[in-house]
């Protein structure tokens, strides 16, 4: 992509010749930097091509003598990349310099972004899919009533005691999210292919559900009552807090960052406390271990906020991100491209806005249907 061929995609824009997928493109991009570079005058695209071109050589003038790298994009190639891909901000860095041309079937339906969906199984065994189902009560388990609302999420409300234990489960596929209010009034957001074991009703003394893949969680303040979320290895105990959990089977650590509160990890011989903005990575292929460090905790829930967020992150990674999202099946006839990438997009784009991430890059495509091969 060269600065030429970023400034002809604004002048489609601007001409209204844009495609809508290059559309999407543009205004996703423009949202996130106009409140990080403002245009002087008037914040319309008019003045856009033009300033903000400017800015972005730059602006990559002052990275090529801030960087000497044996391997690394011409300066302005980065700015042209920057300016087209959606969000300020976005490097790339590889150490294998690739042919741009990838061989991708054409399809008669684009690959879509996920949306809410998920399915409930009951403690009866019936499973209700959610996405079909309209707002009102959907379902009654003993004392609790389960309700869908307008916003898309299930509550569930409880009356009078009831000591039998009856369990729900709460399964988003590949390609869905989906929410849910639990009796106690805690609301847990999950990710897609993930799933949620919990009590109907919380009795006892205290409260434990079962996660497994991905979820953020808001914990109802209970101190008589404990809440504990077992996945993959380890143990969060917490009273009242905010936390996310990654805990992917297909993922080479578990990780758990806190927002709010406070929140005990207890996995084997470990136990660790967590205070606000810190995450614990254990490693659950490996020795066990677990490792402590301050994050940037707007990055771990941008997936909850409708975002992809790259902070030097592998294809690898970046990819099983796409095939949970997109529903895709992503392979690779070589070896994994030796990239690393940083920055930031909405999840709302098409599965081949996605991808011009890597294309950029000049990263080899061969996709058909939702089956996905990377060429290295």
């Amino acid at each position: 992509m060269t600065p030429h061929e970023a400034k002809q995609l604004l002048d489609k824009y601007l001409s209204g010749n844009a495609t809508p997928e290059e559309r999407q493109i543009v205004e996703s991009w423009y949202d996130q930097f106009s409140n990080e570079m403002p245009l002087s005058d008037n914040n319309d695209f008019e003045h856009l091509s033009e300033e903000l071109w400017q800015k972005t050589l730059i602006a990559a003038k002052l990275r090529a003598k801030e960087r000497k790298i044996s391997r690394f994009w011409p300066a302005v190639a980065v700015a042209a990349s920057i300016t087209i891909f959606l969000l300020a901000g976005i490097r790339y860095f590889s150490t294998q310099k690739q042919s741009p041309e990838n061989r991708i079937a054409q399809h008669s339906h684009p690959i879509v972004p996920g949306n809410n969906k998920a399915i409930l199984t009951l403690a009866s065994g019936k499973q209700v899919l959610l996405t079909d189902e309209k707002s009102g009560q959907i379902a009654k388990e003993h004392n609790a009533t389960i309700n869908k609302t307008t916003a898309g999420q299930i509550n569930y409300i409880a009356a009078g005691s009831d000591k039998q234990q009856e369990f729900n489960t709460l399964i988003t596929p590949r390609g869905g999210q989906y929410t849910v209010v639990l009796a106690d009034g805690t609301k847990v957001t999950l990710n897609a292919a993930s799933s949620l074991i919990y009590p109907v009703k919380f009795n006892g003394s205290d409260r434990e559900v079962e996660l497994k893949g991905e979820g953020y969680f808001e914990v109802a303040h209970d101190p008589s009552k404990p809440f504990r979320v077992k996945s993959n290895g380890q143990t969060i105990e917490v009273l009242g807090t905010h936390f996310n959990i990654n805990s992917y089977s297909n993922e080479p650590y578990v990780r758990t960052t806190l927002l709010q509160g406070s929140i005990k990890l207890i996995a084997d011989k470990h136990e660790v406390v967590l205070k606000p903005g810190q995450q614990s990575r254990l490693d659950v292929k490996g020795d066990g271990s677990v490792l402590m460090s301050e994050v940037n905790t707007d990055e771990t829930v941008a997936w909850k906020n409708g975002l992809f967020e790259f902070k030097e992150s592998s294809i690898g990674e970046v990819m099983r991100q796409a095939e949970r999202w997109y529903d895709v099946d992503v392979n690779y006839s070589g070896k994994e491209p030796d990239i690393k990438i940083s920055g930031s997009m909405s999840r709302n784009v098409n599965f081949s806005g996605f991808i011009k991430l890597l294309e950029f890059e000049g990263v080899k495509f061969n996709i058909k249907d939702h089956r996905v091969s990377i060429v290295n």
